[in-house]
């Protein structure tokens, strides 16, 4: 496809991409041994049974206890439900530091990495909805060769709100804004993996690849970290998980967002302080 035949076809409303070949490789993205060369093509891979029971019986007894402590009454972060803003505690912040996991960030990153940020994600009680096509790159700081590395804490299904990832799109890089993207853009046919998962698995997603999830529905509560991998010559970095710091510069992580002296972000923020400050009962 030429330049100037790709510029029309998306002038007539859609994206292109090569639909047939990444719903060739929609079945391979999912395995027990990480394939670098499916992931860069789709920009995700599900690795099954990655951690041994002996590893993860701890994590979810860590999180048990996490969950029935700081967790019942959580802080709910109005914008997005499911991030947990509440401090793990440093066995389950150790699951960014298992060796396994580094060996596969190892294959895409080379020796030296960092962590961007680690999180958990929930369906609980207070966050049973969906969440939209997104991509995460747009609310990130630092460059853009980085990945979320999933880690399920309980069963993942269609019932409980699990992740579902459209295909290659992380190709499309950086989209001018941030927020809730068109389903309609893209061809119906484009592929989406919406793989189920169980404690022991891994999910390896480029940043830039959308995804969303759905409601949830039934079951139990959906639990996952989000450990977010660069490479160490990314100035971003909150610590060197594997080799060396690889760059002499440095962003710290409370300069995050706070950069600007004016900004879309800012004033956003400003008009939605208004808002609030309107509806409140006089």
């Amino acid at each position: 496809m030429t330049p100037d035949s790709t510029r029309a076809a998306c002038d007539g409303g859609r994206l292109q991409g090569p639909v047939a070949k990444l719903a060739a490789l929609k079945s391979r993205c999912v395995g027990p041994v990480f394939n670098r060369e499916i992931y860069a093509q789709t920009g995700v891979y599900v690795i099954t049974g990655a951690f041994p029971t002996d590893t993860v019986g701890p994590w979810l007894s860590s999180w048990s206890a996490f969950y029935e402590s700081r967790l019942n009454e959580r802080q709910v972060y109005r914008f997005n439900p499911v991030a947990v803003t509440e401090e793990p505690p440093d066995e389950l912040k150790a699951i960014c530091r298992d060796r396994r996991l580094l060996d596969i960030a190892e294959q895409i990153f080379g020796p030296d990495i960092a962590l961007y940020n680690f999180r958990f994600l929930i369906k609980d009680k207070h966050s049973r909805g969906p969440i939209f096509r997104h991509h995460d790159l747009c609310y990130h700081t630092g460059h853009m060769n980085r990945a979320s590395f999933f880690v399920p804490l309980s069963r993942a299904n269609g019932r409980n709100g699990a992740l579902s990832f459209i295909l290659g799109t992380h190709h499309f890089g950086y989209l001018g804004d941030a927020g809730q993207l068109l389903d309609a853009v893209l061809d119906p046919d484009w592929p989406i993996l919406s793989p189920e998962l169980s404690p022991g698995d891994l999910v390896v997603m480029h940043s830039a690849l959308w995804h969303e999830s759905g409601p949830h529905s039934a079951g139990e509560d959906r639990v996952m970290a989000d450990i977010c991998l660069q490479p160490a010559s990314d100035p971003s970095g909150t610590e060197i998980l594997r080799g060396k710091a690889t760059t002499e510069y440095r962003i710290p992580e409370s300069l995050r967002g706070k950069v600007f002296k004016r900004s879309r972000v800012s004033r956003l923020a400003e008009l939605q302080s208004q808002v609030d400050a309107l509806a409140k009962p006089q």
